[in-house]
Parts: C-alpha cells; sequence; structure tokens
C-alpha cells in the first residue's frame, strides 16, 4: 500500500485542490483509492462534491467515542473518502500515538495495490506529524512565489527528521502562468535546486477549478476537457508509477 501525503510548502498552495484531483483522476483510472483529510478546516469535502452542510467526519467520530470508519464516503466505484469533519478549534486534540494510522489503515483490510491519500496541514502539528510519520511518499505543492523558495531547507530538515527519505518526496509547482516572466523564472530555479524530485510538467492556472468547487463537483467531472483536469491526469500517471513499487501496509 503507498500512502502519499499530500501537503504545501505553506498554507493557500492547493494542497487539497491536488489531493482532490489526483483522487478522482486515479479512481477513472481504475486504481483503488482511499483519500483522507486530516486538516482542521475540512474543506476537502467541498472539492470532492460533498453537500456544505455535512458535519460528519473521523476526527469528530473519536472525539465523540465513536468508530470513525463510520464517517467513509464511497464517492465512486474505486473511490473512498473520509472527512476532517466541523470541530470547533477551541475543543482539546485527540491523543494520537505515531503509529496510531498505520494501525488503522491494515484494519481496513484495504487491496494491496491501494493508494492512501492524505490531505495534509501544512502547519507543524500532531496531524501534521502523524501523516509524515505514516507516509511512504511525500507531494510538497508549491506556488510560483520567491518565499516557496527560501522555504525549502527547513521542509527537508523536517522531512528527514520524520524518516522520509528524498527519493520518495516530489514536489509540484501549482498554478502556473507561462505567460508571466516571472513564473517561468521561478520554476527554473525551483528545478535547478529540486532537480528529478520535480514532476516533470506543473499544473497551470485554471479558472475551471475555481468553477468546479463553486458548483460543488471535482473538476474532472464539472470540466473534464480543461487544461487543469489534463494536468491532474498526467500528475497522476506520473506519480502512479513512483507509488507502484511499495509494499508493506495491508
Amino acid at each position: 500500500m503507498a500512502i502519499l501525503a499530500i501537503t504545501g510548502i505553506k498554507g493557500g498552495c492547493g494542497a487539497s485542490t491536488v489531493t482532490a484531483g489526483l483522487a478522482f483522476a486515479w479512481a477513472q483510472q481504475h486504481r483503488s483509492i482511499l483519500a483522507m483529510d486530516l486538516c482542521r478546516r475540512n474543506l476537502l469535502r467541498l472539492h470532492l462534491g460533498l453537500p456544505w452542510q455535512e458535519q460528519d467526519g473521523w476526527y469528530l467520530r473519536l472525539l465523540k467515542g465513536e468508530d470513525w470508519t463510520q464517517a467513509a464516503w464511497q464517492l465512486a466505484e474505486r473511490l473512498d473518502f473520509v472527512p476532517y469533519g466541523e470541530v470547533a478549534f477551541a475543543t482539546p486534540a485527540a491523543l494520537l500515538d505515531a503509529e496510531w494510522l498505520q494501525r488503522e489503515l491494515a484494519r481496513l483490510q484495504r487491496p494491496p495495490d491501494d493508494k492512501v491519500l492524505l490531505d495534509t496541514p501544512s502547519e507543524d502539528g500532531p496531524l501534521r506529524r502523524l501523516a509524515l510519520h505514516s507516509a511512504t511518499h511525500v507531494l510538497v505543492v508549491l506556488p510560483p512565489d520567491a518565499m516557496a523558495y527560501g522555504l525549502l531547507s527547513a521542509l527537508a530538515e523536517e522531512l528527514q527528521s520524520s524518516g522520509v527519505p528524498a527519493t520518495r518526496t516530489f514536489f509540484l509547482l501549482n498554478r502556473v502562468e507561462l505567460t508571466q516572466q516571472l513564473d517561468r523564472d521561478i520554476e527554473l530555479l525551483f528545478r535547478s535546486k529540486l532537480a528529478e524530485q520535480m514532476t516533470p510538467l506543473p499544473l497551470m492556472r485554471d479558472e475551471a477549478l475555481r468553477e468546479a468547487v463553486a458548483k460543488g463537483q471535482p473538476v474532472a467531472m464539472y470540466a473534464p476537457g480543461s487544461q487543469a483536469a489534463d494536468d491532474l491526469r498526467q500528475l497522476a500517471m506520473w506519480l502512479a508509477i513512483r507509488l507502484e513499487p511499495v509494499r508493506g501496509i495491508g
């Protein structure tokens, strides 16, 4: 089982958008997928088409002493999703040890070739540490700005301390406009620094992504012929090859 933690190098990079896009792209490629939201803002559900008023989630179930798996949704034949749940920010955190997520995923007895996508907080905290400890791979979403470049060294130290090797860490440049000289220059800067850890292509800025969220649909369903949907399909195929050899949990 491959477990991919998807996180922005800072807030607002589009990690939830990428998580949702990959989940649907892989499901359309007939792969077994479990997507799980580890972010307190509970926004992944909106990218995956759940109702705005839906409040249930795995973390909310845990706090109530209930079975967290009962918060899961089957969104497609091969796509399951577990939202975080609407939890007040003042709520005391559930006490989860570092091995909790790996144990729980093994308990689900999902297919050996399953891919688990973890929408991971960009800020430090117990849920980010839980995701990084559990992940077999990490995908870091980057915005095309110089500030993100300045955060690379600190991120590398964090991933190394979490036990994630550089060979299983990938970087994706998001919301790129090739008509902008600065975006092109920053992409070259990242590629010179990160080399083969960078995905071959960035995700282009596409208004279809915002429109899809407003419509309550994944972009693959709302605008299957859009630039965004095509970029995500290509990203899914590229990542699938690199995640395929991983075996262990499940």
